[in-house]
């Protein structure tokens, strides 16, 4: 099968799909926050005061204005007993591919975009997108 595709995410036990969670969102986090920080040099004023913001004004620094755009993953969990629990994501990408082999095709990271909280798809979900074209199989 394809890499990053429906195949591949099937062939991997529970541990392999965690760990890729598990990656893929500390790397958004990193890059994201490098590319905030890179914002607040390239349109940041030096010298200039900004206005930190509050819940009803959002600062006017670029990196804060950038860092507010940040998707979130916050149905990441860690407990105790079993450690980081990131099935939220795990469950619905393996049921995804499970039901809809078809779609197969649909790069586990596009779905994972699909998973953050602000945009976040149950497997049924995720489908009805497919079915619009939304989330398209690469070939």
């Amino acid at each position: 099968n394809q890499l990053d595709r429906g195949g591949e995410w099937l062939s991997w036990n529970p541990g392999e799909r965690a760990t890729f969670v598990n990656g893929y969102i500390a790397g958004y986090r990193q890059g994201s926050h490098g590319a905030c920080e890179v914002a607040q040099e390239l349109f940041g004023e030096p010298g200039k005061m900004y206005r930190l913001g509050d819940q009803n004004h959002p600062s006017e620094m670029p990196s804060a204005r950038c860092l507010a755009r940040m998707e979130e993953y916050s149905k990441a969990k860690y407990t105790e007993a079993s450690g980081l629990d990131v099935s939220a994501y795990t469950d619905a990408i393996t049921e995804f591919y499970t039901k809809h082999p078809e779609y197969q095709g649909v790069p586990f990271v596009n779905l994972m975009k699909s998973l953050s909280d602000r945009n976040y798809k149950s497997a049924d979900q995720l489908y009805q997108m497919a079915l619009k074209g939304k989330l398209r199989p690469i070939r």
